[in-house]
């Protein structure tokens, strides 16, 4: 029996920052286990995909009554939401700046944006669901900006609140926390299980993150909630 499937044919998902790499990845895997994905971006750019199930819309996360539209036509369509996959985020490298301008741009990236679209699509969620937050390995801070290691480490304590807050209507809410990803190859070249050996592994690929996505998105995880997960080849060992 194929519990993946049965888990997540015919459920309907949000992905924000869909266009390409793990946004992409997740998007794929979804479609092929037979969900019903509405994608999301700032630029509405459509990730090279073809399938009856997908919509690609233009969204920001930032902008609540644009999430409030995406949201009104997915209850006109479906009349339900059962998972979603908060992707948005932005990176920079490791400088000697202190800004509170710029903290506070990273700050609505990484953090603010998520915490918008789960209020806005939790509202559709009346049978319980998953969400994911994507935050960052603690492995790749010390090649990152203040800036980019506050937002994403608050990811962490956003999804433990919103679990907490989000236990009582049967919706469950973890975090991935990718190390440096390794995106020179699509999940078409790897599928199924074309990945890196461990030894001397330093990023890890769309695939796997977008597996254990997956898993999250799934009534397979269903036992989990408030967790925070490495998907990082385990760098830091």
């Amino acid at each position: 029996m194929d519990v993946l499937r049965q888990s997540l044919e015919g459920k309907v998902g949000v992905i924000s920052g869909a266009g390409n790499g793990q946004g992409k990845a997740v998007v794929k895997l979804l479609l092929d286990f037979g969900a019903i994905v509405y994608a999301f971006s700032r630029s509405g750019n459509k990730p090279d995909l073809k399938n009856e199930n997908l919509t690609v819309l233009r969204g920001d996360a930032n902008d609540i009554e644009n999430l409030e539209r995406i949201r009104m036509r997915i209850e006109r369509e479906h009349g339900i939401i059962h998972m979603l996959y908060n992707n948005q985020g932005k990176f920079s490298p490791l400088s000697q700046g202190f800004s509170g301008n710029v903290a506070e741009e990273f700050f609505r990236g990484n953090v603010a944006g998520s915490v918008n679209t789960i209020k806005v699509f939790s509202q559709m969620m009346t049978n319980g669901g998953s969400i994911v937050n994507v935050g960052a390995s603690r492995s790749i801070y010390k090649h990152s900006s203040l800036e980019y290691t506050v937002s994403k480490y608050s990811v962490e304590e956003l999804t433990r609140k919103a679990a907490s807050l989000l236990k009582e209507k049967n919706i469950r809410v973890n975090a991935i926390l990718p190390g440096g990803v390794d995106s020179s190859k699509e999940i078409d070249e790897m599928f199924p299980f074309g990945f890196t050996e461990l030894r001397g592994k330093k990023e890890v690929s769309n695939l796997e993150i977008g597996y254990v996505a997956l898993f999250l998105l799934s009534d397979l995880s269903h036992g989990i909630t408030g967790q925070a997960i490495n998907v990082d080849g385990g760098i830091g060992l």
